[in-house]
């Protein structure tokens, strides 16, 4: 059986942030690759793609690469290694591109606006391959994978994925501010500590899922700090796994100021938070530059040999 792999090329949120104290986690913004026999798809092109790309180069060689990147949403931080995107500027190589139609245009115009004179000194025509530009439906196929959009609340808009195949699903929650959407939300306002009621439609996005990469930007000092930019606190994720309770869940989109050992003490908390309500089956950890893994259920501790 062929499996689903994910790679991650870029976990940071907003802006990169080199250093030794982010050496862990890395310090790319988001940028993600998943494998299924030849089906290539990458999601975001933060500053992790840039490596991504020579990555491929030195894999394929002279070799055409046919890829799909797919566009959560246009925020600068997820767009900004484009320009930086190697296998877009030789023309043996195909590159469909998906995103959401915006009032602003479509997606090379929008893309191709950072790539302007005024910004960049090389212009998107420079990129040779064969560059195909789709809107993103509902629901649409990959060659086998089956791939779902769904609403996230961010500003400005920014879409779910979920990625399912025979055997594996994915799913995709990068820059999401879910308190926004709770069905308590009100409640939630007056007292934070409230256990969070996440809308169905959420919830039934991310049945049954083997790994999700969720938005948890936060901790929950910094939230109160930082209501209404976008991003989930240390509590709302856990609260939502606590309902959604995938196999594995993968806290990404690190903020600028949180050093490895706070990212860690993040991961740890939300385990021992989950473990006192019961919630055992579920893995947690930080999503990591360069981490790649089987999108499947995931070995207990005691069944690694």
């Amino acid at each position: 059986m062929t499996d689903m792999l994910l790679r991650f090329w870029g976990t940071r949120g907003s802006i990169p942030t080199p250093g030794r104290e982010m050496e862990k986690y890395g310090g790319n913004t988001t940028c993600l690759e998943i494998r299924y026999g030849e089906t290539i798809i990458v999601f975001d092109a933060g500053s992790g793609i840039r490596g991504l790309g020579q990555s491929w180069l030195a894999e394929f060689g002279e070799a055409a690469i046919d890829a799909h990147v797919l566009f959560t949403h246009l925020h600068w931080d997820h767009i900004q290694g484009f320009p930086f995107f190697g296998p877009a500027y030789f023309s043996r190589n195909s590159l469909a591109v998906y995103g959401e139609q915006r009032t602003a245009g479509g997606m090379k115009e929008q893309l191709g606006g950072q790539m302007q004179g005024a910004y960049f000194p090389v212009p998107i025509d420079a990129m040779q391959s064969k560059l195909r530009f789709e809107v993103t439906e509902p629901e649409f196929d990959i060659g086998p994978v089956k791939v779902r959009t769904f609403q996230l609340p961010h500003p400005g808009g920014c879409l779910g994925y979920r990625l399912e195949v025979s055997g594996g699903a994915f799913v995709l929650m990068t820059d999401c501010e879910l308190d926004q959407v709770c069905v308590n939300r009100e409640e939630i306002e007056s007292n934070f500590s409230v256990r969070r009621q996440f809308p169905q439609d959420l919830l039934d996005a991310v049945s049954g899922a083997h790994v999700v990469v969720i938005d948890c930007q936060y901790t929950d000092d910094q939230y109160h700090r930082c209501k209404g930019w976008g991003h989930n606190s240390l509590t709302t994720v856990v609260d939502f796994c606590t309902q959604a309770k995938p196999h594995a869940l993968a806290l990404s989109h690190h903020d600028p100021q949180s050093t490895d050992e706070r990212v860690t003490g993040m991961v740890n908390q939300a385990m021992e938070r989950l473990e006192e309500r019961g919630v055992n089956n579920t893995l947690i950890f930080g999503a990591r530059e360069g981490l790649t893994m089987k999108v499947a259920v995931p070995l207990k501790p005691q069944q690694v040999v």
